[in-house]
C-alpha cells in the first residue's frame, strides 16, 4: 500500500431480568410490567419487512415493538400485541434494518467536529469505532453526559501508538519495549476499549505491546507496522488490520525479497531532516515496489494467509472508501455534502492526499492508487469467499470520507467487490457487534437487543445503495422521523458554519 499518508448504559439486574424475559418468550408480560413500573413509552413499527441481518430471509409484514431502549417482539403483524399508548409507525412497503456502525472513523472524540455526531445519526449510523481516541477515555466520557444532541455509541481506541518519528505528531511514541508496555497499561487504566497500533513501531516494541495487551486482555487493532508482516501480526493476536496494511505484500510470491525493500524504504522516511523534495524523489522507487507487489500476487500464498486469519480470528477493515478517494483527488468543489463541513476541514480536503507533489509524480501516484484499489477489491472478494471476517469502515475524516454519508458508499463498494448485499450489510451490523463482543445486545433485529434501527423506503437487498433511502432512525429506542433527521442535518450545517466563524477570529 502507499505509505501516505459502548457506551452501553447498563441496567444492572433489571437489564438481565429484562433480557431473560424476552428470550423466554414473555413480551406481553414484560409490557404489562412496563406499564405498572412506568417504563418509557413504547414504539411499534407495523407491517414492515424486517431484514434482521442474521442472514435469514427477509420477513414481510412484521410488527416490531420497542419498549424503552429494547426490542421486545418481532412478530407477524396479525399476531402482534401493540401496547396501549404506543407510538405507531407505518412500515407498509418499507424495510427495517439494524442501525449501521462505521468501524473506522477519526474525529468522533477530539471535539474538533462535534457536528459529525449529527451527520452519523442522520445517516443511520448508530455507532462508530474511533481509531484515535483521547489520552483519557474515562475523562472524555464524563464530558459527554451533558451532551443533549443525538450521538452514536463510540467504541473508543487509545491515541495512535507509533514508533520514533511518528506519522502523526499527537501520537503516543513507544521507542522501546518498556514504554510500549507502559502505554498499554496506562491506556487500559484510562478506559480505552482497545490499543491502536501504527506503522512505524519497531519490531521488538510491537511484539512487546502485543504481549502486554494479550496478558491484560485488551485488544490491539490498527495498522500492521512496516517491521512486521501480516501473518506475524495475526499470530501475535492483532484483532483487526486496517486498510489491508501489509496484506497485499504478504500475498506475493516474492514476499521474502520484497520485505527487506519495504524495511529500507521505511528507514529512509524515518531518517531525521529528510526534505519533501527528497521524499518526492524517492517516490519512483516506492511506486516500482508497490507495482511489483501487485504483479507478483500468488493465489496459493494468499489462501494460506487467509486461512491463518480465519484460524486466529483476525478481522479486516478494508476502508475501500479511502482507497477510492485517493484516485479522484481532490474532491469536486460542487459536492453538496461539503456544506456540512467546517471551513478548516474543507481547506484540508481541497489540498487532497498529494499536497506539494508536482504534477508528474502526482499523476503516477494516482495511477498507482487505481492499481491498488483494484487489488484491494480482489483481495476483499477472495477474503469473503475464504470466510475471513470483514468490517465496514470509511476512515472519516480523511478527504472525501464524509461522516455518516460515506458508510453507504463503503457498503456499495463492498458489493461491487463481490459481496452479496446481505453480507455487505452484515459488515456494518452483525459483524460489528460480534467484533466488539456485543452480539448479545447489538447488531441484529431480535427481541432483547438494543433498539437501534433504520427504516428504509427501498429494499437494500435488491440494491445496496438503497440504504441511503432513510425514512426514520431509532437510536436507543428513540424515534427520529424524516423531518427530525433533516433538522439534524440543518443543525450540523449551522454548527459547521459557526466553527468557520470561530476559526476566522
Amino acid at each position: 500500500m502507499i505509505r501516505i499518508l459502548f457506551l452501553q448504559r447498563g441496567r444492572g439486574r433489571l437489564a438481565s431480568a429484562h433480557g431473560s424475559l424476552l428470550r423466554s418468550g414473555l413480551p406481553i408480560l414484560l409490557l404489562t410490567l412496563a406499564r405498572i413500573c412506568g417504563w418509557p413509552q413504547s414504539l411499534a413499527i407495523r407491517h414492515v419487512t424486517v431484514i434482521d441481518a442474521t442472514g435469514r430471509a427477509p420477513k414481510p409484514n412484521r410488527t416490531v415493538v420497542v419498549q424503552g431502549d429494547r426490542i421486545v417482539s418481532v412478530r407477524p403483524s396479525k399476531k402482534a400485541h401493540i401496547p396501549k399508548g404506543a407510538v405507531i409507525v407505518d412500515g407498509s412497503g418499507r424495510f427495517l434494518i439494524p442501525g449501521l456502525w462505521d468501524m473506522h472513523v477519526h474525529g468522533a472524540s477530539d471535539g474538533r467536529a462535534p457536528w459529525s455526531h449529527l451527520l452519523f445519526v442522520a445517516n443511520g449510523v448508530v455507532g462508530v469505532r474511533d481509531m484515535s481516541g483521547p489520552p483519557d477515555a474515562h475523562a472524555w466520557r464524563a464530558t459527554q453526559v451533558s451532551n443533549a444532541d443525538p450521538s452514536p455509541a463510540i467504541y473508543l481506541g487509545s491515541p495512535i501508538v507509533d514508533g520514533p518519528s511518528p506519522v502523526w505528531p499527537d501520537s503516543l511514541v513507544a521507542g522501546d519495549e518498556a514504554r510500549g508496555r507502559e502505554i498499554v497499561d496506562q491506556q487500559q487504566q484510562s478506559g480505552a476499549d482497545f490499543i491502536k497500533v501504527y506503522s512505524r513501531l519497531q519490531r521488538k516494541v510491537y511484539f512487546a505491546i502485543a504481549d502486554e495487551a494479550n496478558r491484560r486482555g485488551i485488544p490491539f487493532e490498527g495498522h500492521v507496522p512496516e517491521s512486521v508482516n501480516a501473518a506475524e501480526a495475526s499470530s501475535a493476536g492483532q484483532k483487526s488490520i486496517e486498510h489491508l496494511t501489509r496484506v497485499a505484500d504478504s500475498c506475493s510470491r516474492e514476499e521474502s525479497a520484497i520485505d527487506p525493500e519495504l524495511q529500507r524504504q521505511e528507514a529512509f522516511f524515518r531518517a531525521p531532516g529528510i526534505t519533501v523534495a527528497q521524499k518526492i524523489g524517492f517516490g519512483k522507487e516506492i511506486i516500482r515496489l508497490d507495482l511489483r507487489i501487485i504483479n507478483t500476487f500468488d493465489e496459493a500464498t494468499a489462501q494460506s494467509l487467509f486461512s491463518l486469519f480465519v484460524k486466529n480470528g483476525t478481522w479486516q477493515c478494508p476502508t475501500l472508501t479511502l482507497l477510492r478517494a485517493q484516485i479522484d483527488d481532490p474532491l469536486p468543489g460542487d459536492d453538496p455534502r461539503l456544506k456540512y463541513l467546517s471551513k478548516d476541514v474543507r481547506a484540508k480536503w481541497e489540498a487532497g492526499y498529494y499536497k506539494g507533489v508536482p504534477a508528474g509524480p502526482r499523476a503516477e501516484l494516482v495511477i498507482l492508487s487505481r492499481h491498488q484499489f483494484e487489488e484491494a477489491r480482489k483481495l476483499v472478494e477472495l477474503m469473503y469467499r475464504a470466510r475471513v471476517p470483514l468490517l465496514a469502515g470509511t476512515d472519516t475524516m480523511n478527504p472525501q470520507c464524509f461522516p455518516g454519508f460515506s458508510i453507504h458508499e463503503e457498503l456499495a463498494l463492498l458489493v461491487d467487490a463481490g459481496l452479496p448485499p446481505m453480507a455487505a450489510l452484515q459488515t456494518a451490523t452483525r459483524n460489528a457487534a460480534q467484533f466488539m463482543g456485543r452480539a448479545a445486545h447489538r447488531g441484529t433485529i431480535e427481541p432483547g437487543k438494543i433498539a437501534d434501527l433504520v427504516l428504509l423506503d427501498k429494499d437494500p437487498l435488491a440494491e445496496i445503495r438503497n440504504t441511503r433511502a432513510i425514512q426514520a432512525v431509532v437510536l436507543n429506542g428513540k424515534l427520529y422521523r424524516r423531518d427530525a433527521l433533516d433538522a439534524m442535518l440543518a443543525r450540523a450545517q449551522l454548527m459547521a458554519s459557526r466553527s468557520e466563524n470561530a476559526s476566522d477570529k
